[in-house]
């Protein structure tokens, strides 16, 4: 199954490992935070996310919330 992030942005929910909730987080800190890790921040949000998708590889910043994200996953696919 596939979940849309916004934007053109598609990810495999293999991939997927956790949403955070960013509407009321300081990106400034949280980014700091995030360099720590080594993984790749793309921001497909243009610099004002609400939610952060982890994966694997990278974390993507998404325009979407997470509690969006979460009832598109809860969705059946489409046949």
């Amino acid at each position: 199954m596939y979940l849309h992030l916004g934007g053109m942005m598609i990810i495999n929910t293999a991939e997927l490992i956790a949403v955070e909730n960013l509407e009321k987080t300081p990106l400034e800190g949280w980014l700091r935070q995030q360099e720590k890790t080594g993984k790749e921040v793309v921001d497909i949000a243009e610099g004002r996310p609400k939610s952060a998708i982890y994966t694997d590889q990278k974390i993507i910043l998404s325009p979407i919330s997470s509690l969006t994200l979460r009832k598109r996953l809860r969705q059946r696919p489409m046949m």
